[in-house]
This record gives structure tokens, sequence and C-alpha cells, in this order.
């Protein structure tokens, strides 16, 4: 009986790390998700383009450059941006398929489906809206079960149980999206203008929002006017005249919302 009373928490511990380690893996940001393995482009501090295909992973993000780029140090196939350098990037681009192809036919039924959704996708979205309005409640009750674990005396011995404990409830709590803004629910599927930081001022940008998360604003078809953005586009036509951007809410906000009649955006 001892000896079950000693591995017993130890083995829960265990359990407890690995489990929050694995949930700890999963929890992106479900908005930059969305770009996964697409070609984007993002600014540089330096005033610059990158691009690349987009990994995302729960500490950071990875660009995979199509062709090689020669470095003092050797040919470089990858940019590896870490969670503090992501934080700084203001927005990611990612342009459209040819609407000739058909990723740009998948592309066009998305964006109606964005705009006209399913009873099925209306459902699934009530259903996260629901636990996300609750999420304290379930989040409270977690806690209730867990303390209840650790104040057991054999586990409460157990150096650190505390902390691993509340990690996997954190990555337990953590793994659904939980970002529920009623205003910018309202507006999901909907045109709407963003207002952004740039850095000769204050630009306005309409599109169909898409999504959002805590940290991002998904947004569809948007209509560029940064001066130094729409001038990179023009001299790379291949990257179309369509874009979906994934604004950083750290330098953006919705500012206004649009009639569905209007999809451009008249100067202020």
């Amino acid at each position: 009986m001892d000896t079950l009373a000693f591995w017993l928490p130890l083995l829960l511990l265990f359990v407890s790390a690995l489990m929050g380690t694995a949930l700890k893996r999963r929890t992106r940001d479900h908005c930059l998700k969305k770009f996964e393995g697409s070609k984007i482009i993002l600014p540089t501090s330096t005033g610059k383009w990158e691009s690349g295909r987009l990994k995302v992973f729960a500490q950071g993000i990875e660009l995979t450059f199509s062709e090689a780029k020669k470095e003092p140090c050797g040919s470089v196939n990858s940019l590896v941006l870490h969670p503090n350098e992501v934080g700084q990037i203001p927005y990611f681009l990612r342009p459209a398929p040819p609407p000739d192809t058909r990723l740009g036919v998948t592309w066009e039924r998305e964006l109606q489906r964005i705009r006209r959704p399913s009873m099925t996708d209306r459902g699934w979205r009530a259903a996260l809206n629901f636990y996300n309005m609750l999420r304290d409640a379930f989040g409270q009750a977690a806690q209730a079960i867990l303390g209840a674990i650790t104040k057991d005396s054999s586990f409460s011995k157990v150096k650190n149980s505390d902390k691993r404990m509340s990690e996997m409830q954190a990555g337990l709590t953590e793994l659904v999206p939980n970002a529920w803004e009623p205003v910018l629910e309202k507006y999901r599927g909907h045109p709407i203008v963003v207002e952004r930081k740039t850095s000769t001022g204050l630009i306005k940008e309409s599109g169909i929002l898409e999504d959002y998360s805590s940290k991002y604003l998904l947004v569809r078809e948007v209509e560029v006017r940064e001066p130094e953005l729409l001038k990179f586009l023009e001299d790379n036509p291949k990257l179309g005249t369509k874009h979906d951007l994934v604004y950083s809410r750290g330098t953006s906000m919705i500012r206004h919302t649009l009639s569905e009649q209007s999809q451009s955006l008249t100067p202020a």
C-alpha cells in the first residue's frame, strides 16, 4: 500500500506533464493556422518584405523559401521567427490563387461559404461561442477537480505538482479558441474596414471578416491601400490582384462596417 501511495502521485504528475506538453504544442493561433502551407508575404523591420511557405508553431513561425537565398554564412532555405519577433509583424499577406485554377475556384467557394455559412457551419460556431461564454465556468470546474486531486497528502508532497496540474488545466482551456467578442462575431462574413498604423500614419482597408482571435484579425479579399505595399504588389504582378490578410490587433482594429452593396472604401 505504501508503494502504491508513493508511485501513484509520480505517475499522475508524469501524465499531467505529458498532457500539458502535448496540449501546449497544439495551441497555435487559429487565424494564423488558416495560412498554414500557403505562400505569404510579411514586412520586415528594415522596410522590405519576406515571402515563403508558412509553417505555424506554438512558439513561432517558419517561412520556407522557394529558392535558397545566399547569405555570407551560406545558402539559407528558410527564415525562423520567434514569438517576440512574430508579435512585431503588423500583418501577413496571402495572395489569392489565379481564378482560372482549381485552387482559385476553391478560394472563391470558401469566400462564398464565409459570406453565406451553411446551417452546419452556423451550428458549429454557435456551439463554440456557447463554450466561450461559459469558459470561465469550465475553467473553475476544472480547477476545482484538479485542486481536489492535488490536496491529496501524498500528491502534494511531490515537488512542482501544483505547477504541473495548473499547466495542464491551462492547456485544456486554451486548446479551444476563446476570443469570443459579440461585436466582431456579429460581422463575421460581412464587409468591414480595418484601420491600422503604418510608418506614414493611419490607413483604412476594406475586406470580408472571416475570423478573429485575441491577437489577430483574418480578413479576406482585402483592398490594399498602403502605398509601399501597393508598389510592391504592382512590381510583382504574379501575386495577383486579390489578397487575404491576417492583421495584428496590436496595430490594427475594425473601425467601420460597410453595406453589402459596397466593397470599396471611399477615402475619409
